[in-house]
């Protein structure tokens, strides 16, 4: 579904995203993910997204066969897809460089590079919404999710003082703004803010 919406409205250079949904490991063009002991990952340079079992079943998304947080679920995946759009952009090759030029950076770059990815997902998940397909309670099984592996609640979780400068993906907050943001417009221009 991911790819078809996305092929309907990315245009020029469109390509597809191949998904892997293993329960021990998957070979990728980036090497092989563990997929007992990682969350999900994509890899660029064969435009593969992996999405472990174990992740989707533990307790962050608490997901099992009854549809139990199947939204979150969705979100996960809408999110990984949206690095699939950096990538056919050429936004995570900017990213790179610019990461390899200015490591005193390269975190607030990584978070920026994330919280794109949320509202990239989000926009895909607010024309699930325009189809009548969201049920009550999804939004608030996404927004969950995107508080519970928001950095600064990952890093309380495990014991850590909160550190900013170590952040890559963003705190809580900022991912469910990010997230808001792209189902709010529907525009990747706005998601593009991110980097202002």
């Amino acid at each position: 579904e991911l790819n078809e919406f996305w092929a309907e409205n990315w245009g020029e250079g469109w390509k597809p995203a191949v998904v892997k949904i293993p329960e021990n490991s998957a070979s990728t063009a980036c090497g092989e993910i563990d997929a007992t002991d990682s969350g999900p990952a994509y890899c660029g340079a064969d435009s593969t997204m992996v999405l472990p079992v174990a992740f989707f079943q533990d307790q962050i998304i608490d997901a099992d066969e009854t549809l139990r947080n199947d939204a979150a679920v969705a979100g996960v995946l809408g999110h990984e897809f949206g690095h699939h759009l950096q990538t056919l952009a050429g936004l995570e090759d900017v990213v790179d460089e610019e990461s390899a030029k200015n490591p005193e950076i390269a975190n607030l770059l990584s978070v920026a590079y994330e919280l794109h990815a949320d509202c990239l997902m989000g926009i895909w998940m607010s024309s699930v919404d325009d189809e009548k397909r969201l049920e009550p309670g999804d939004l608030d099984e996404v927004l969950g999710a995107l508080e519970k592996i928001g950095d600064d609640n990952l890093t309380a979780e495990a014991g850590a003082t909160a550190d900013a400068g170590t952040f890559d993906h963003g705190t809580s907050e900022q991912r469910q703004v990010w997230f808001g943001v792209g189902f709010s417009t529907q525009d990747p221009e706005a998601c593009n803010r991110v980097f202002d």
